[in-house]
């Protein structure tokens, strides 16, 4: 695991940004972790933890390869993505996808997702991780799910789109930018898919959400087959819907996939009820940020 230790996201796109300034050279290790972590900077220890964490996190993201005290970056100089971007993308196939790398990431994402309104409560860490445990007893392995895996995650979940925290620094789950990333997966060639095809295939490209495999792993009963969505899924997909990235049609004879707990404004066209029929991915979207999707 590389979210329990010095590894934030800042940092790795700080990694990232300095070996794209030469995205074709092979650097020496030490010259990079010098870079991230010189001398003149306060608490600086010969072996610089941090930079070597970094270095460490970023490999196994695939983001990086190491050779013989050496690395280089693993995709094509002319790569335009921004370093968050690709960062994303990284956690969407090493750690949203599956659990080798981080075994707690998403199946906690999971286990707070399927609480829906119960986890918009103010609880200590030492409480999420026993409930945690109870509800997954992998957490109890080897190497089990604490306190400081929890800070770790916390950084990170946020950034990875998955939601936000709000004044009272309650986590909110709201898989918005982490659906957006997925829609090319979720779609593929089509541009609207019937709610049983669409749901299905959401939960292949996004096994930590509702109905996919570690979801599944971790909740009894995901209740994909009572066809409700979660409140974070929910939330996410009417977003998706008011910013026209999706367009959802719930007409009001729908026996579809319920939405009703984050509670869909009726708009008389679209959103005539609160069971999803089909879903629409529309052409030249944009996200709440401006960015096109």
């Amino acid at each position: 695991m590389f979210t329990d230790d010095l590894a934030t996201p800042t940092r790795l796109e700080t990694l990232l940004d300095l070996m794209r300034t030469q995205p074709k050279k092979r650097w020496d290790e030490s010259q990079v972790a010098e870079l991230l972590q010189p001398d003149g900077l306060p608490g600086v220890k010969d072996r610089r933890p941090q930079a070597v964490k970094m270095i460490a996190a970023a490999e196994k993201l695939g983001l990086v390869e190491r050779g013989n005290e050496t690395m280089c970056l693993t995709f094509p100089a002319e790569d335009e993505r921004d370093s968050r971007t690709m960062l994303c993308e990284s956690l969407d196939k090493h750690v949203l996808g599956k659990l080798d790398v981080e075994p707690y990431f998403a199946p906690f994402y999971s286990y707070v997702l399927s609480l829906g309104p119960d986890a918009d409560k103010e609880h200590t860490r030492d409480y999420w991780v026993n409930c945690f445990r109870s509800a997954y007893p992998k957490a109890k392995d080897a190497n089990p799910f604490n306190e400081t895996k929890l800070t770790g995650l916390r950084r990170w979940y946020s950034y990875a789109g998955l939601g936000w925290y709000d004044a009272r620094d309650v986590f909110q789950c709201d898989p918005y930018k982490r659906l957006l990333r997925r829609l090319p997966k979720i779609f593929g060639k089509e541009k609207e898919l019937p709610a049983v095809k669409f749901f299905n295939q959401l939960a292949s490209a996004c096994p930590e959400l509702d109905g996919g495999d570690i979801y599944r792993a971790v909740i009894a009963g995901s209740g994909l087959g009572e066809r409700r969505c979660s409140l974070g899924l929910s939330r996410a997909l009417i977003e998706l819907h008011l910013d026209k990235v999706l367009r959802l049609h719930c007409p009001s004879d729908s026996d579809g996939w319920s939405i009703a707990d984050a509670d869909p404004p009726r708009d008389g066209a679209d959103l005539r009820s609160n069971k999803v029929d089909r879903i629409t991915w529309l052409e030249h979207a944009t996200d709440r940020t401006g960015r096109g999707s």
